[in-house]
Parts: C-alpha cells; structure tokens; sequence
C-alpha cells in the first residue's frame, strides 16, 4: 500500500489540542506493539503495514506538508516493504498464537468469535477491478471513520502475472464482503496497484488499494473564491464539479457567507474544512458504500437491531454480539468562547458568544476563547444601508448565528468526551450507524443507550479470522466532527490587480474600499466581480478626517491579509509596472518627487505638487488643473527672498475688509494695454506713482488718498460731479481762492454758518441780489457806515416798538 493512499488524519489544530481528533487503532505515531494488535489484518498485510505511515483519510498533501516524498524516503520505504514481506509467513503463525494468549480460557483469539470466520459457506470475499482479469481476495483491511475517507487494502491472487497497471489505477473498483445476512460493498476507485510476487505459471500476488470516488479531491490544489454562499452551497457545487453522489439529510438552514477562499488547498481538504466550520459530518451509506451522506445530526439516524453484548464469545456462536468493550470517559472543554470584530461597530461593542454545558459544571473552567473574525458575518437584511458596499446582498454581524456558532464548536469538542470501542462481528457497522447493545452492565452503554458509530477497521484473511473492531459515541448528545482540517495561512503579501465595471475607472463603497482581481484567479472575468469589497489602507484614518488616496481601476496594489486569513485581505501598497508607468522619467527625473494626479474619466489632464532635490535647481511645483481655492482663517504670511511674478490670463479682484497697505521701497508701475475697441462708457484707468506724488486717471471709481499731504494741480479745469453730496472736512481752515470769480449756486437755499462770526468782505462793493425780498434776522441788526442809502421804488416801512431816529 503506497503512503498517499492512506494519508494521515490532521489534528485539531485550532487549539494545538491534539485529543480533539481520537486516536485511531492503526494511527501513526504508536509503537510496533500497539500496531500488532487484534485490529490488524494477518501477518503479511499487517507487517507490510509497519513500512510505512498508516491512519485515516486526511493525506499529508492535504495537510499541506510533504506532498511527495523524496526518493530515497521511497526507495527506504520499498526494502523495508520487502523484508517485512519476507518475514511474514513466520511471523503470522507467532502473531495469532500471541493474541490467542491474551484471551479469556475457552475463546478463540481475539474477537475470533466475535469476527467471524472465512470457513462460514456463505462467506466470500469479491474484488473487481477495470481489468477482464480475476481476482482471488487472500487478505482484506478495510477502515472508515466519520468525516473521513475509507480505504481498503487487498493481498489479491491473479494468474495473469502482467496486469495492466495502466487500465486499473484510477479506473472503477469495489470489494464486496459477504458474511451470513450482512454484505457490504466498498465501491469507489484503486488508487494504487503493486505486485508482490510474480508466478509465470500459477498466480501472481497483487496489492491493491480501494478508496471512494471523493478521494480524487485529494489530487487537485486549486485557489479559488465563493462568494456570497454557505458553506454547504459551497460542498455542493464542488461536489457536483466531480459528479460525486450525495444525500443530504440536514436539519438545520445555513446562511450565506460573504466571502470564502480555497487558498492553495485540495478540493477535499477545503471540503472538510467548509463542513467542519459549519458541524455537519459525512459518511459513506453503509449499504451502497460509495454515496456520499451529508449530515448534521447523525445521531438522530434510525438505530438498526439491538446487538448482544457477550464477555466469552464462546457463548455467542452463531449470533450477533459484541465483545471486548471498553468504555472510557475524558475531560473535555465545557464552555466555548467565540468572538469577533465589525468595523461598523464602536470598538468597545463586545461581539461576544459564549456556549455552556450545563451538566458539565465541574468542566466549564476548562474555556476554549477563539477570536475568529469574520465568523459572525452572514446574509441578512437587518443594519443600516449602504447600497454601494451591499450591491451583491447586506452582510452583517448576526449574533444569534454567532452564538449557535459557538454552541457547535463546544458540541464539537465535547462529542468525544465518552468513547465505547468493541469487537463484533455485525458487519453492516460502520460510520453513522446507530446501535444499541443489550446486557451490558456499565449504565452509559447498556439499558438501550444509542451509540453512533464513528470508527470502524475490519480485517482478515480468505482462510483465517475476520476481526472488527468499532468506536462509538453516545447518541444522546449532538454530535460534531472535530476541526481537524487546518485552515490555510497565506504566506506574506500577494499583489492584484484593481477592478471595476466596464467604462468605470474608479470604483469604490462608501468605506473607500475596492475591489482586485489576484494573480492567482482563474475564474473571474476581471470585473467587479472579481472579489469583494477591500479595506485600503490610508496614510491616516479619522472620524471625518484624515488622508486618502484610491486606488484606480487598473492599478496594481500589495494585498496582505489580517492574521494570515485568506478570507481577510487588506491593501497596504501599491507598485508601478510597465503598463501603469512612473509619473516622471526615470533614471533621469530620480531626483524628483511628489504627487501627480490623472483627470478622470478620459485622462489628458492633471494636478500636481512636484518636488525636485536637484542641488542648486531646488523646486517646488503646484498645478491645478482647473481651479485652486485657498482659505486662510485667521493670519497668512508670504515672504520672497528675490523676485516674484504673477501672471493672471483674464480679471483679477481684490476685496479688503479694512486697510490695505503696500510699501513699495522705489518705485509701483502699472501698465494698462489699451484694448483695440474700449468697451462703450468705460475709460481706460491708470496709476503712476513715485516716493513723491501720486498721478490717477479714472473712469468709474472713488479715489482714496491717505497721508500729510495731497498736494492737487491740473493745467485745465477740475470739475467735481456727485450723484447726491459732497461733503469737505478739514481740522482746520478751509480757503478757496479765484483769481476772478468764486459763484455759489443752489436750487433751494443756501446756508452759512459759524460758531460765532460770518464776514463777507468786498474790496469795493458788496452785492446782495434777490429776486423776491432780502430778509435779515438777529437780535440785534446794525447797519453802519459813512453813509446808509434807503432807495425803493415804492413805500418804505419801518416798524417796532420804539422807532429812534436821530
């Protein structure tokens, strides 16, 4: 038997506890002794056993470590094989008399009444392979447990000593087994053929292994993603890929899952794994043997017939009975702790689950604490609403599934703590049988207790005994395979590339995440489909603030993955490749550096801040594409050490709230290029100035001049025009002088007024005009000079209380 064909069962490995997966009779690691025991086969097939690795279906390319074996391990391995071989027929007869030995007086060996013999006439053995050629079984082993593969071994007779290996591996075989009213058949495939012995002219010795169909999983690594589906959907589709038969006898409902990888694992290893993680076990249907049966309660199976429990099988001749059993009770964890993480929750929610035993009160110290994030995480349609980032279905922390969660894992734990093993020779026993045995005197077996088989190893030979041997637990309890099939970590970084719909080219959630295509995928179509949402990581992170960046459709970008979990990537990086090229040529730009950005969509466009170390060329360049906005909230200072130019394409306009102050240390020039054809009712506008006056023509604006001095003369006229008022201030006196004529014009009246004293002075004549009357009022109006002149054309009156003319 090659060593791929019987690979060894992974331990639990998700809390280093290695008890969590029951040693088998034939598991490796034991010492010669222990191998040679009443479970074996006979001399020969048990002997060429102990060269080399023995144990259940779990192989080691499934467990990812020594998938081929160098070949000087196999060429050790084949003269071992051979020696052992050689020293068989001795050794056989030594062999049984040992376990004769170790019996009760008056048994015949080791479960030899309790197996069974090849002498019975209604007996037989049959194996049929690819080939015409006939085969005489001469010894058999057959092993099965639940949630594993069953293999069987075969010392086969053929007179054909060339038997086309070609035409037998891979191809259908089976191996029946027909002993009294039970038969079962093992139909599957041979993995693997020698020959032992050839005999040119009487028959040739064959050793032949048979496995199940689903062992050809075991060939096949794949990497590959599911998304959106259960655990079981996801069983289901692969084992429809192989075209495996399966029947379903599940209880429970199993929710979507957002995102599930097969990391470089076997198709079957991955299997184990997805039913595992959810509790549901698998067995091959004891009558047809090569369909595949999906349970999640397989201690809830019907039980068949009740089987006698005899201590001195001489007693049981001719009957169903089980012997030599052995009952056994161990300390298991009695509380399951399962916690997780969501990112849409305050970091001090605790997404906690607990399970308890309750009539394991003296276990429940012994906690297993797994944070396993992401194992709360199902289809619902409860949270908020994102419709970016839930475009393919709402995913959500479910607390009720994580606490059901747990609930399975501590039932996984717990369903090896009572272990029953015995001898029998019920042949239809096999993974996923529930039985009861009658007559035996220990309370958690007897009395009708169901037992669900678990473990099974029968073995024998054409002309000697059948010994089986089982393993059970008690029915009365869930029952959960072990997780025994570790879970890939990924080995450092990959990178990928960013994807997104057609004609997209950036495409992100509301957390800023994207989506990648990885190397490794052979499926996708490089779409958004590719993968799920991915958290980027950003140079900062805050509650509204902080820096991001995301990467665009195309990019190529470092993914790694939280906790080595294949199902938890995260962007950390991103690199430049021939087709996504460096800003800035290179090697001869490398001294230049900064942030250039890509108008989209359609590109041909940019913004940018440039960086160039180049010693004694220093320099910083800004470019905004289109617009830039600056905001300063309180002071902003600029300061150029020598020249500085602005230039502005079109208009530019400058708002003060209070004092705008400009020193210019020599000289402030102003240009205005006349337009070809000013626009109407707009005079062109210029300034001049120097540390001495200021020159201002102006169209249409108001003229502000501040200091000690304005100092205002023109060679023409100055007129002075307003909408509405001119008002003139000075601390002072105000003189206006004219060389002829100073006229004072109003439409309605004219008001002079002083603190104390209006004088009009005239060199020669002062002249009041009106074209009505000249009124004059004060408390006192005196008139005086060398001479008063009174002239009127008509009457002259004067009136008041005392009239004084002297």
């Amino acid at each position: 038997m090659s060593s791929d064909s019987r690979p060894p069962r992974a331990p639990d490995t998700s809390d280093d506890d290695a008890i969590d997966t029951p040693r088998r009779p034939d598991a490796g690691g034991g010492d010669a002794v222990a191998r040679l025991s009443p479970r074996s086969a006979g001399g020969l097939l048990g002997l060429a056993e102990l060269a080399q690795p023995r144990g259940g279906p779990r192989s080691a390319e499934d467990a990812g470590s020594n998938e081929d074996a160098s070949g000087t391990a196999r060429d050790l391995r084949g003269d071992v094989q051979q020696a052992m071989r050689s020293l068989g027929a001795a050794m056989d007869e030594a062999f049984s008399a040992a376990v004769r030995a170790t019996q009760p007086s008056g048994v015949d060996g080791a479960g030899g009444g309790a197996g069974g013999s090849a002498g019975d006439a209604e007996a037989t053995l049959e194996a049929q392979i690819a080939s015409d050629d006939t085969l005489t079984v001469h010894q058999f082993s057959v092993h099965e447990r639940i949630s594993s593969l069953f293999n069987v071994t075969l010392i086969v007779h053929c007179k054909n000593p060339d038997i086309s290996f070609e035409g037998v591996v891979g191809q259908d075989a089976s191996f029946t087994l027909s002993s009294g009213s039970h038969t079962r058949t093992w139909a599957g495939i041979c993995n693997h053929i020698q020959q032992l012995r050839a005999e040119e002219d009487g028959e040739s010795t064959y050793e032949l292994s048979i496995v199940p169909s689903l062992w050809e999983l075991t060939q096949r690594r794949n990497h590959r993603m599911f998304q959106q589906e259960s655990e079981l959907d996801i069983v289901k589709k692969l084992l429809g890929e192989w075209s495996i038969p399966f029947e379903e006898k599940i209880t429970g409902s199993y929710k979507p899952r957002k995102y599930r990888v097969q990391y470089g694992e076997s198709d079957f290893a991955f299997i184990c794994r997805m039913l595992e993680d959810v509790g549901i076990s698998f067995y091959f249907s004891p009558s047809g043997g090569s369909t595949l049966v999906l349970s999640d309660a397989p201690q809830s199976n019907p039980s068949r017939g009740a089987i006698w429990f005899h201590d001195d099988t001489s007693t049981a001749a001719g009957k169903e009975h089980v012997t030599g059993v052995r009952v056994g009770q161990r300390t298991r964890p009695g509380r399951y702790t399962l916690r997780d993480h969501d990112y849409r929750r305050p970091p001090s929610y605790k997404l906690l689950k607990t399970a308890e035993d309750a009539k394991a009160s003296s276990e429940s110290k012994f906690e297993r604490f797994h944070y396993v994030p992401g194992s709360f995480l199902f289809q619902s349609d409860k949270g908020e609403d994102t419709p970016v980032a839930d475009d393919r279905g709402k995913t959500r922390a479910d607390e009720k599934e994580g606490e059901a969660l747990a609930q399975k894992r501590l039932e996984a734990k717990r369903a090896t703590r009572q272990v029953c093993s015995f001898a029998t020779n019920a042949h239809d026993l096999a993974p996923g049988v529930v039985m009861s045995m009658i007559d035996h005197p220990k309370s958690e077996v007897g009395a009708g207790k169901k037992l669900l088989v678990v473990e099974s190893s029968l073995s024998g030979a054409q002309r000697g005994e059948w010994m089986q041997h089982c393993e059970a637990v008690s029915a009365d309890a869930p029952y959960r395979p072990a997780l025994g099939a570790p879970k890939p970590k990924t080995n450092g970084v990959e990178s990928a590339t960013v994807v997104g719909p057609p004609g997209e080219e950036i495409h992100c959630d509301e957390f800023g995440r994207v989506r990648v295509h990885f190397h490794w995928d052979r499926e996708s179509q490089m779409n958004d489909k590719s993968s799920c949402w991915i958290h980027v990581s950003q140079p900062w992170s805050g509650a509204g603030y902080g820096g991001i960046n995301l990467p665009r459709v195309g990019q190529e970008v470092i993914v790694d993955f939280l906790g080595g979990d294949p199902d938890r990537p995260i962007i950390v990086g991103r690199v430049y490749t021939n087709l996504q090229k460096v800003p800035y040529k290179l090697p001869d730009k490398k001294t230049q550096s900064g942030w250039k950005s890509n108008s989209t969509p359609g590109g041909g466009g940019y913004n940018e801040i440039m960086f160039d170390d180049a010693a004694g060329k220093e320099l910083v360049n800004i470019q905004a594409q289109k617009d830039l906005t600056k905001l300063t909230k309180n002071n902003e200072t600029e300061k150029t050490g020598v020249n500085r130019t602005i230039s502005v394409g079109n208009n530019r306009a400058a708002t003060i709230g209070a004092v705008d102050s400009t020193l210019v240390g020599k000289q402030h020039t102003v240009t205005i290029a006349q337009p070809a054809e000013p626009p109407p009712q707009i005079a062109p506008t210029g300034t001049a100035m120097s540390d001495r006056f200021i020159s201002q023509t102006t169209g249409e604006s108001v003229l502000t001049m501040n200091g000690p001095d304005v100092d205002l003369t023109v060679q023409g006229n100055i007129s002075i025009n307003a909408g509405a008022n001119i008002s003139m201030s000075a601390g002072a006196n105000i003189k206006i002088t004219a060389a002829t004529n100073i006229e004072t014009s109003a439409g309605v009246t004219i008001t002079n007024t002083a603190g104390v004293t209006i004088i009009t002075t005239g060199g020669s004549v002062v002249v009041v005009k009106a074209g009505d009357a000249v009124a004059v009022e004060a408390k006192v109006v005196q008139v005086k000079g060398d001479a008063v002149e009174i002239t009127a054309t008509g009457p002259v009156d004067i009136n008041g209380e005392v009239i004084d003319l002297n």
